[in-house]
């Protein structure tokens, strides 16, 4: 099994690495059902640091596993460090990022509770894009410092000393590309195994294998140019060559279809309006197994409700689990979402107690 995880860990970084850029560009500040689904994990993370900050007065670690393109990274070195401690144009740059962008605006209770922010991943391309991201904002100073990011495995985590608390996350589907199942149960033994010792708590955002239908098909149909044409579109005449959609796809969106633009790797348009179908049998696979695959080589999973109650149980201290759904919190955003949360703490239960409740 461990050489089996190695082999995929390889192949998996190399398509991270290929198609990094073009992420960031066409998912991450591109299709705006990921855009909003980015935004309800955000904003539920916010919700649960300041709880753990204000209400619990602790001092707060907070490390992201698949952290990609840094996007906690620079939310939250944006909302807790003080622009007047930073040299002039790193100040200048700061205040333009929270004028542009109000979900940066400095946030007291964080910047006097958060000391670090950390992460990991195994693309090198993707961790060079969160650096200078950060430095675009004028954090630049706080890389190695506050704002750790590391290359490595998510397999392979140490455990957090217990204080400041650790805060372990692994957000927007990072465990569906992490090499399968064999992988998935590896970051759940890895993410339990940081937080164990120090009372830490552990979260684990994940799409379901329920919601495919819905949001999966349409998602990567129109984000084609990212990661490859997905296996279930006919016909495969262009499979290996950049096809751009015309546009996005929504979820619930039904339309058999996808138009696109082709383009040669000179970046020449070799074709356009090309009309790409669903294979009724292929797509109707996808829906039932949950996994996503493309010609490109990339991969992901989405894990059933089901599966995800087997690994906690498997993996997870009994007593010091919940298994939320996103619906249940935001029916609009989180509607394809479900987490897994080890407090191993105690302290979440005040709080998690009510978002069961509500569900």
């Amino acid at each position: 099994m461990a050489n089996l995880l190695h082999e995929l860990y390889e192949r998996d970084r190399g398509v991270w690495d290929a198609c990094a850029a073009t992420y960031e560009e066409r998912i991450v500040h591109g299709h705006p059902d990921v855009t909003a689904y980015e935004e309800f994990e955000e904003d539920l993370l916010d919700r649960l640091l300041l709880f753990l900050a204000r209400d619990c007065e602790k001092d707060l670690a907070l490390y992201d596993v698949g952290c990609g393109s840094g996007r906690l990274h620079l939310r939250y070195a944006c909302q807790s460090v003080v622009a007047e401690e930073l040299g002039a144009e790193e100040q200048k740059r700061l205040l333009q990022a929270r004028r542009d962008n109000p979900k940066y605006a400095y946030e007291p209770y964080i910047a006097q509770r958060l000391r670090s922010i950390g992460g990991i991943d195994f693309s090198h391309e993707m961790l060079e894009l969160a650096a200078a991201k950060l430095r675009a904002a004028g954090l630049g100073e706080l890389i190695g410092q506050r704002c750790g990011l590391d290359q490595g495995s998510a397999f392979k985590l140490a455990p957090f000393a217990s204080a400041p608390l650790p805060v372990v996350v692994s957000v927007c589907n990072s465990i569906g590309v992490m090499q399968g199942e064999v992988g998935a149960q590896a970051l759940f033994q890895s993410m339990a195994r940081t937080v164990a010792e120090s009372g830490g708590i552990a979260i684990i955002s994940a799409y379901r294998r329920e919601t495919v239908a819905d949001f999966a098909l349409g998602n990567y149909e129109s984000t084609m140019d990212v990661c490859g044409q997905p296996r279930w579109l006919k016909p495969e005449t262009h499979s290996t060559q950049r096809q751009v959609p015309r546009l996005y796809k929504r979820a619930y969106d039904k339309n058999p279809s996808v138009v696109v633009d082709v383009y040669d790797e000179a970046g020449n348009l070799i074709q356009e309006n090309h009309t790409l179908m669903r294979d009724e049998q292929l797509a109707r696979q996808t829906v039932e197994t949950g996994q996503i695959r493309t010609h490109s080589g990339y991969e992901s999973n989405w894990y059933s409700w089901e599966q995800f109650e087997e690994w906690i149980a498997a993996y997870w201290p009994a007593g010091q689990c919940y298994h939320l759904a996103g619906k249940s919190l935001d029916a609009l955003r989180g509607a394809p979402a479900q987490f897994a949360v080890l407090d191993a703490s105690g302290l979440l239960a005040p709080l998690l107690q009510r978002w069961n409740k509500e569900a």
